[in-house]
């Protein structure tokens, strides 16, 4: 099993650390904290790009009209 960095996820998808930590935030990327660290554990971050990642709608619905 292997854990990929806030660093690497943001390679990987040409995005800033910064957009990453939000997206983390949002919980759109499955993670882990260990103590203040965010890790992402390799196999399911691959698993989430291949399944098209998720979107913004689902906070749509929690949102007041």
């Amino acid at each position: 099993m292997r854990f990929l960095t806030v660093n690497e996820i943001a390679e990987t998808l040409g995005m800033s650390t910064g957009r990453v930590y939000e997206v983390l935030r949002l919980k759109l990327i499955p993670a882990v904290r260990i103590g203040r660290q965010v890790r992402v554990e390799e196999q399911a971050f691959m698993e989430w790009v291949s399944k098209g990642g998720q979107t913004y709608t689902h906070l749509d619905k929690n949102r007041a009209s």
